[in-house]
């Protein structure tokens, strides 16, 4: 099939990418402006959505394609599960799984022959989107330490080699205005400041435990309730803390990508059996 091409029955879907794109642009905007996606933001495309699914599947049944889509509702149930899960183990946070949920069950399929073709999930046109916006966007995620490894080596930071992975030092005076997570500990000793990094296993830990960490959106909220450590941070001059890139950011390319390019895997697989034969 030509890439771009589309069946009259995915028009819906195509309105429903559309909507749906705009309101992650939006998040993304309010998420690194205001470490907050707004409730609202989402009725807009959860109504049309709502709308543009039922025109879809009644177009589908009215088709008769309804067998070659059954295949994908397990999928759907499943990919929805999950996302709920992630946001109750920490793993994701609260935006990040409507975003998730939202493109699962109102874009289920691609809406049109991607730049790439169609990956393997389905019976076309009935292939099936969110495992590949997924997969796109923990990718696109997994570049920004590897970026920020460079960069930790060009400038000179100095930090075990995990870290350098994971985060990059911020100003203590002003680390209220920075986005992330703090990854070091601070203590005032008789010999002076002591500073530790906080080992990977203790913060994946807390993470999925809900348990304490020090975010710099809680710095600048309550500087009452952390004075203490905003105090040592700026004895340190320098603070550690972890990349601040809102996951919707890597789930909106991912949602792009995959409709315009197609699955990242297929795009990847390509290239290792190029460089191999």
């Amino acid at each position: 099939m030509d890439p771009f091409s589309y069946s009259p029955v995915m028009l819906p879907l195509l309105i429903n990418a559309i909507v749906l794109l705009i309101t992650l642009l939006y998040g993304c905007r309010e998420d690194i402006r205001e470490r907050a996606v707004p409730v609202v933001m989402w009725y807009p495309a959860a109504v049309t959505g709502i709308l543009m699914l039922a025109w879809f599947w009644h177009s589908v049944i009215v088709s008769g394609d309804l067998p070659y889509l059954m295949p994908l509702i397990p999928l759907i149930i499943f990919f929805v599960i999950a996302f709920y899960l992630f946001t109750r183990f920490h793993l994701m946070g609260m935006a990040d799984t409507k975003a998730l949920i939202l493109i699962t069950v109102l874009v289920p399929c691609f809406p049109f022959v991607p730049l790439t073709g169609y990956p393997l999930f389905g019976y076309p046109p009935y292939v099936f989107l969110p495992f590949s916006v997924l997969f796109n966007a923990v990718v696109l995620n997994l570049l920004l330490p590897v970026a920020f490894f460079f960069i930790n080596v060009i400038k000179g930071n100095k930090a075990p080699l995990p870290y350098l992975f994971l985060g990059y030092p911020v100003n203590g005076r002003t680390i209220a205005d920075e986005f992330g997570i703090v990854m070091e500990n601070f203590e005032e000793t008789e010999k002076g400041l002591f500073r530790s990094f906080i080992p990977v296993r203790t913060a994946i830990r807390d993470m999925l435990a809900g348990g304490d960490r020090i975010y710099t959106k809680s710095l600048k909220e309550n500087p009452e309730k952390y004075r203490k450590e905003l105090e040592l941070y700026k004895k340190a001059g320098t603070v550690w803390i972890s990349y601040g890139v809102p996951f919707l950011i890597p789930i909106t390319a991912g949602f792009l990508t995959a409709i315009v390019l197609g699955d990242l895997l297929v795009i990847l697989s390509g290239l290792v059996m190029a460089v191999l034969t």
